[in-house]
């Protein structure tokens, strides 16, 4: 039965490879955009190995609909997006500390030879229009694998918040430290698990994607679903991305700044239209508001098979505990499946 299962799976993967390719191919045919759904619609070959991402937006609604094209791997994918959800629960309250357990499935690597994290946004939206991350001092996240219980009755993380004990504090503040010293630089090489995050207000640019990526704004709505839909069908040339986030559309234009000027110009036109979309404030992205972390390029499988759930270990220095405010975002994750099995 369980070598059913793998072929089974396997012919699961080459189908879903395959439709995935005729959907890229007929949608270069047409002139609208046809990314429809959080998982992008594009997907790379090279002949050993088949590419293409994962996205899972930052937003309570978002996660519990989400669905992967490999089923297996939701609760993974599902795990990390509620991880950081968490993570802005603890900002918000003023913590310092979060650690969260996370179980994770068998990871399939008969067919699935990569997993990586290749993007993670955060966006402060805040009742207070003012509120922003500037309340935020430094931020390190680190995973590790873990074991648990086998019989663990759910996917539902574990999770601790807490206040730094004194060799926590130690390890936390060598990462920051304005010259590093070799002890910081061992932490990082030979402490188990990955450096996943590591922000410093002193070093932003340091911290944050660049030039890599387009142009990035946040427009508010009262019809997200509709606004999506009509930006899709009608503006799409425009950008690379769309993103639903509760009441918020996230754009990130191609990385050409004629296109933002021409796409405001349009829908400014368009008042009859936006008036009836509900569509509010565009806002352009900054360090204050978004942040568009740098991760490391790192494969996730080997530290995936050492155990069945990961650890995740936040710590987080903030100047004050911020007013009420939701941390909105998206994950990406990059999948390399094998062509041949």
């Amino acid at each position: 039965m369980a070598y059913l299962k793998v072929i089974s799976k396997v012919y699961d993967m080459k189908k879903s490879a395959f439709l995935l390719g005729l959907v890229l191919l007929s949608s270069s045919c047409g002139q609208k955009s046809m990314i429809k759904s959080h998982v992008e619609a594009r997907a790379l070959g090279d002949g050993e190995f088949i590419t293409f991402p994962v996205v899972v937006p930052l937003s309570d609604k978002a996660i519990s609909s989400f669905k992967s094209p490999i089923g297996d791997m939701n609760p993974l994918f599902r795990g990390f997006a509620s991880s950081i959800m968490n993570l802005g629960a603890s900002m918000g309250a003023g913590k310092t500390r979060l650690t969260l357990t996370q179980p994770i499935p068998e990871i399939p690597d008969a067919y699935l030879a990569s997993i990586k994290i290749k993007r993670i946004f955060f966006f402060i939206e805040g009742n207070d229009k003012k509120e922003s991350f500037e309340f935020l001092r430094k931020l390190a996240v680190k995973v590790s694998p873990r074991t648990i219980e086998k019989d663990y009755p759910s996917w539902e993380p574990i999770v601790e918040t807490d206040s730094f004990n004194d060799n926590e504090l130690s390890y936390f503040s060598s990462l920051f430290r304005s010259k590093r010293d070799r002890h910081a630089q061992n932490w990082e090489k030979n402490s188990p698990g990955l450096l996943l995050i590591k922000y410093n207000e002193d070093q932003r640019e340091a911290s944050f994607l660049g030039e890599e990526v387009g142009a990035i704004n946040i427009i508010q709505t009262e019809k997200p679903n509709a606004t999506r839909k009509y930006l899709e069908d009608n503006y799409g040339a425009y950008f690379t991305r769309i993103h639903t986030l509760n009441k918020s559309i996230l754009i990130e234009f191609k990385k050409n700044p004629v296109h933002e000027e021409m796409f405001k110009a349009r829908l400014s036109a368009d008042a009859l239209k936006v008036e009836e979309l509900g569509i509010g404030e565009i806002n352009p992205c900054s360090n204050n508001v978004c942040m568009d972390l740098k991760v490391p390029d790192t494969n996730l499988i080997p530290m995936l098979k050492k155990g069945n759930a990961l650890k995740i270990d936040s710590y987080i220095d903030p100047k004050y505990a911020p007013k009420s405010f939701q941390l909105k975002g998206f994950l990406e994750f990059e999948l390399k499946i094998k062509a041949k099995i």
